[in-house]
């Protein structure tokens, strides 16, 4: 009973949430109109698939009995799940304009499938989902396709530097480039979870072994919603750091001579060890607009200005660590020099650019 009741409100709490965020990238201005309307679409179509999960598992079934084929066909609508994080990715990355002719050569397997089973349905009187051939091979040729876009969808970021050990050491980082990485992530841990969980239920055909292979699936979705929703709320600016530039144009040497600039102040003045220092003051300091410094910071470095002069502290930090003429300095006293306010807020940072504690760093650069 506690099963049900739980698996019940997993499915409630995330098609609620689910409705939520969908409608918010449907309506924000934020970002870029195309990119948010494709994730919208996204969301709205794992919507789908937590509800058909919902509808075919032990206990609710017995209600849908008349409702399998078009819930069969709700099915089918996985089938755009690989195609929409292709052109999710490729409209974010600006590579290329994703809606073009070539769109509805994505979409024929969506529409060969529904106009297939259309056919199908209409000499049968009575369609049993689990009683059918057809669930076992559409499964394993929606689970098929999707995994071939998710290959694609790499190659198309191949551009993008993606190291499990480097996501994890920078994950508190603002980036566009993590942004995609984390929707990525997430969408391969959901296929996973997927071929996995309906697996056993696809092999051995009983809906009474279905409730807790989909409340794996829908607690699997309501975790990567909440993640989006967090980053959301915690770092807006994560995925639409590409657009607040989009009217703001540099030509290529304007902006490598700017770069340069930055890169030379920052090595010989350490503006970085002020810990009062802003975009305006430093902006101010080597004589650029702050909204051009920040353009360059976010598009050259794909960081946010906090990030960026952070990662300067940490490696600041960690030359003075590893000089041993500088052993006598305490870790407090370090940190202050580099410019932190914080012992707590250093340690963290430390850790998570370099895995290790200050003071194993200083163990082990020493000796």
């Amino acid at each position: 009973m506690m099963d049900i009741i739980f698996f019940t409100v997993i499915t409630c709490i995330s098609v609620f949430l689910t409705l939520i965020l969908s409608l918010f990238f449907f309506v924000t201005k934020r970002g870029y109109n195309a990119e948010n309307k494709i994730l919208a679409i996204l969301l709205l179509i794992f919507n789908l698939q937590i509800i058909y999960s919902f509808a075919t598992s032990s206990f609710a079934f017995q209600y849908f009995m008349e409702w399998h084929k078009p819930l069969f066909l709700v099915r089918q609508t996985s089938f755009l799940i690989g195609p929409l994080i292709y052109f999710y990715v490729n409209a974010f990355l600006k590579r290329k304009d994703v809606f073009n002719h070539r769109t509805l050569f994505h979409l024929l397997p969506f529409a060969g499938a529904v106009v297939f089973l259309l056919i199908y349905f209409r000499n049968m009187n009575q369609f049993i989902i689990w009683e059918s051939i057809l669930d076992l091979n559409f499964t394993l040729l929606i689970l098929a396709h999707n995994f071939i876009y998710l290959l694609i969808t790499l190659l198309s970021m191949r551009s993008i530097k993606i190291s499990i050990k480097d996501f994890f050491r920078n994950i508190s980082i603002t980036s566009p480039n993590r942004w995609l990485q984390i929707l990525l992530i997430g969408f391969i841990v959901i296929w996973i979870v997927n071929l996995n969980s309906f697996a056993l239920y696809m092999i051995v055909r009983r809906p009474d072994w279905c409730a807790y292979t989909a409340s794996i699936y829908a607690l699997a979705v309501f975790l990567f919603i909440n993640t989006i929703m967090f980053l959301i709320l915690l770092k807006p600016d994560v995925y639409y750091i590409i657009a607040k530039y989009k009217n703001n144009k540099l030509s290529g040497p304007d902006k490598s001579e700017y770069i340069q600039k930055l890169n030379f102040y920052m090595e010989t003045q350490k503006p970085f060890l002020n810990p009062d220092i802003t975009l305006e003051s430093l902006a101010g300091e080597i004589s650029v607009n702050p909204r051009l410094l920040s353009q360059i910071i976010n598009e050259n470095f794909k960081k946010n200005f906090k990030s960026y002069i952070l990662e300067y502290r940490i490696k600041e930090s960690m030359k003075i660590l590893a000089d041993s003429k500088h052993a006598k300095l305490t870790i407090l006293e370090i940190l202050y020099q580099v410019g932190f306010n914080s012992k707590s807020a250093f340690n963290n940072q430390f850790k998570l650019y370099t895995n290790l504690t200050p003071v194993e760093y200083r163990s082990r650069a020493i000796g």
